[in-house]
């Protein structure tokens, strides 16, 4: 049987550009996370599906990603290749008041670029980090909104196949923080289609500066991931946290923030290990005292 380390070979051969033993501390919003064995990045949709299907022709193990956010890589790295998809392409049409944007654009880009547009309607993801694919997959929002809700159409590449076909938001069952594409990693979304509404550009601007400055007031500054956990039904997950008594609790170099206690923060080089610790902490205190069971809306990455 070939090994992973011939496999990476023959990968390496058949793609310019992978490099070697990558820090993903550099890629996520935590900042923590050891080496990936192999890491790419793939700026056009044809280099993702070129990528993807050499990964799999050589039986390479693959995670991809795009921001960075919502992710905890573990301290031991990733046996595999890592794939960041950057692709930001965004083609608007005035004329019916919709843009195709690529996956791998950032929400703040997105929508700063509709403003210039006089098109709006998505200002609440303008100061969320990552990117359109992974607001997508996790259906991401804030203030009560989520992206699912504008969402016309979806590009989705069928990994195993190579297939690429669209499909309605319908069909991707998206509730709070969640789509039916979590439970499908074989669907890559390439792009998203998106209803927006007719704004300035001005107001839009004005809007998305202003809550920057609530953020930058109310949120911790260190690194990472935003809110952890899910809000359960009804409730808000920062308030049960506090409740708990673990605002400002703290495990090696990972703390729960004393700005917003659903915010776990890499305040001191922090690990994988403490954040994960301290999350556990968390889910116990909040557990014993109010009988509430805390989801966490980041996914922790495992090194195989």
């Amino acid at each position: 049987m070939i090994n992973l380390a011939q496999r990476y070979k023959k990968l390496l051969a058949a793609y310019p550009g992978i490099r070697r033993r990558v820090k993903l501390s550099h890629y996520s919003t935590f900042k923590i996370g050891g080496p990936a064995d192999l890491l790419v990045e793939a700026k056009l949709p044809e280099q993702l599906m070129e990528v993807i299907k050499r990964a799999q022709e050589f039986k390479v193990p693959y995670l991809l990603i795009g921001g960075g956010s919502n992710l905890l890589f573990d301290d031991m790295g990733f046996r595999g290749l890592v794939v960041k998809y950057s692709a930001d392409r965004i083609e608007v049409d005035k004329k019916y008041n919709t843009a195709w944007v690529m996956a791998g654009c950032s929400l703040n880009r997105l929508v700063k670029q509709l403003a210039f547009h006089n098109l709006g309607g998505i200002d609440f993801l303008a100061n969320i980090p990552g990117s359109v694919g992974g607001a997508v997959v996790g259906n991401a929002g804030c203030y009560g909104r989520s992206i699912g809700e504008a969402l016309m159409e979806v590009e989705i590449l069928e990994a195993m196949t190579g297939r690429v076909y669209s499909v309605g938001p319908d069909k991707l069952k998206f509730t709070y923080r969640h789509s039916l594409l979590k439970e499908k990693p074989n669907w890559i979304v390439l792009r998203a289609n998106l209803q927006l509404t007719p704004d300035g550009k001005v107001r839009i601007l004005r809007r998305i500066e202003e809550e920057r400055q609530e953020r930058l007031r109310k949120h911790p500054h260190a690194p990472c991931a935003g809110s952890f956990f899910k809000n359960p039904k009804g409730e808000a997950a920062w308030k049960l946290i506090d409740a708990a008594g673990m605002r400002g609790v703290t495990v090696g170099g990972a703390r729960v923030s004393n700005k917003h206690p659903n915010h776990l923060i890499n305040y001191r080089r922090a690990t994988a290990k403490d954040i994960k610790k301290l999350a556990d902490q968390v889910v116990a205190a909040v557990k014993k005292r109010l009988g509430t069971t805390l989801e966490p809306e980041i996914r922790y990455i495992s090194p195989k």
